[in-house]
């Protein structure tokens, strides 16, 4: 049972490092709808590592990772992302946030081959900054429109809150 233990300690550790070491793609073209399908794996890494990255590190890589990120998703084919001013309250002041958002519901459009579901976008989204805002609550400015969400999810009336404001 130990050898099990230790074997799925360590797959997780390796996972969680695999997801650290993201590279952003250099050189990268995004023109034809190939272009764009071809980088959805980059793009699922990149979320991740961005989710997963302090604020408080790696800020280049941020930078870069946040450009190539907005890159694909402006020309994407597949994937559209409609910000509900009444859903997206958290823009100011920590527009950080609004990219964690955004990749949340690229990063569930993507794994689920489910590109038209506003509902799961929006929910993924908000559910990525409610982790992502808990993980930086130190780097970041208190938000209340997202300590509201995280009553909500809290509470259970996350999901319909969002579907009253679609």
């Amino acid at each position: 049972m130990k050898k099990i233990l230790s074997i799925l300690g360590f797959s997780v550790l390796m996972i969680s490092l695999h997801a650290q070491e993201f590279n952003v793609p250099k050189n990268y073209t995004l023109k034809s709808p190939t272009d764009y399908a071809k980088y959805e794996a980059d793009i699922i890494q990149c979320v991740n590592w961005l989710f997963n990255t302090p604020l408080n590190e790696q800020d280049q890589k941020r930078k870069e990772a946040n450009q190539f990120f907005m890159l694909w998703l402006t020309g994407a084919p597949n994937v559209s992302i409609d910000i509900k001013q009444e859903i997206v309250t958290f823009m100011e002041p920590n527009a950080d946030l609004l990219m964690i958002f955004m990749g949340g519901w690229v990063k569930y459009a993507l794994e689920n081959k489910d590109y038209k579901n506003k509902f799961q976008g929006n929910l993924k989204g908000i559910e990525g900054v409610i982790e992502f805002y808990q993980k930086n609550i130190n780097f970041l400015k208190k938000d209340k429109n997202v300590e509201k969400y995280i009553k909500m999810k809290e509470k259970g009336t996350l999901e319909d809150y969002i579907t009253k404001n679609l």
